[in-house]
């Protein structure tokens, strides 16, 4: 994701300082120069309760469970939840919960947003684009599926940067000979523990174990970094022309991708990319979609086709869950990408 703002419609000052703060609060809580934020929920959704309600229908949504390869029907309080995901920890050992009361606050300004353009607004205050385009980011990186993802990431390199540092046995015997600590070690000792050190680096013989709570800052920091270029996007919103039909939803509802294929890179596609094509399901009778920099607004229709298509997007993307109003779809979708058979892989891959 590049980190170039140059043309990107400036979303609020003080939108982007909450969210520095959060960032700051989730990487090192006494970095918060605010009190302490001491009680808050137990129970946090990473895919808020407002935004499920939408894709329900009597008060259940069916939801496609990957690792229990079943669907079953719930309430959306039950729904994507996680205890204390977002909940930080001080180094006094207490929990602090500005991350999670944060993350609240802009579900409270989007639905409102997202309630307009279900009803088809023509327009959007600079402000509803603003508080809109920050919901969507969070969306794109406050999942399980996100963190997950940049754990695997920051696992990945430092098996990569192991295996730069040990890759020769003499080399890497010369460096522990003259550090202090193994300054009581003998040659013979040291030279085997050299051999072993190349063997495991060079054979991935070894774990690596990011925690949880730094890759959720991470992740809060790519949510800053993308928002202010959603804020500019020409913005489509997608509408079902029959009401028979329905969008669904995942644990990972941001979909990316280009407005044209492109050759296969390294480097992939970012929020940032001036080709980027991004998704969002907003309701079961709509989806976001946002591209280019005209920065308009526009409403169309569209039909069974294209709901399916999108879908299957949506569905494809999941790393566990696929929610939606209707079982029967849910079911047809989820079986015609053989999701249950399928290991979900992270998002981004360091090689």
């Amino acid at each position: 994701m590049t980190d170039d703002f140059e043309g990107a419609l400036p979303i609020r000052p003080e939108d982007l300082e909450a969210l520095a703060r959060a960032q700051a609060a989730a990487t090192d809580a006494e970095a918060n120069p605010l009190p302490p934020m001491l009680t808050g929920p137990k129970r946090q959704h990473f895919l808020p309760r407002f935004y499920l309600d939408g894709f329900s229908r009597g008060g259940l949504v069916a939801v496609f469970d990957r690792e229990k390869s079943e669907i079953r029907h719930q309430q959306p309080v039950n729904t994507a939840v996680i205890g204390h995901f977002y909940t930080m920890e001080d180094a006094e050992g207490r929990r602090r919960f500005e991350l999670e009361a944060l993350l609240s606050e802009y579900e409270g300004k989007a639905k409102p947003v997202i309630d307009k353009l279900v009803a088809a607004a023509p327009d959007l205050s600079a402000d509803e684009r603003s508080d809109l385009s920050i919901f969507i980011a969070l969306a794109a990186t406050r999942t399980p599926d996100m963190v997950h993802s940049v754990q695997a990431l920051n696992g990945e390199m430092v098996k990569h940067t192991a295996k730069v540092l040990f890759a020769d046995v003499d080399q890497t015997f010369a460096r522990l000979r003259v550090d202090e600590k193994f300054a009581q070690e003998s040659d013979d000792e040291l030279y085997k523990q050299a051999e072993w050190m190349v063997k495991m680096a060079q054979t991935d013989g070894f774990i690596v174990e990011t925690d949880e709570k730094w890759a959720v800052g991470r992740a809060i920091e790519m949510a800053l970094s993308a928002a202010p270029y959603f804020a500019v996007r020409h913005w489509r919103v997608v509408h079902r022309n029959n009401e028979k039909l329905s969008f669904i939803t995942s644990d990972s509802p941001v979909y990316l991708n280009t407005v044209v294929p492109r050759p296969t890179s390294v480097y992939g596609v970012g929020f940032g990319s001036p080709d980027a094509f991004i998704s969002f399901p907003l309701h079961q009778s709509c989806t976001l979609e946002m591209f280019g920099d005209s920065g308009i607004l526009e409403h169309k229709a569209a039909g069974r086709d294209y709901l399916r298509m999108a879908n299957l997007h949506f569905a494809r993307r999941c790393q566990r869950f696929v929610v939606g109003r209707d079982e029967a779809l849910v079911k047809s979708l989820t079986e015609e990408l053989g999701l249950a058979s399928k290991k979900w892989q992270p998002k981004f891959r360091g090689n």
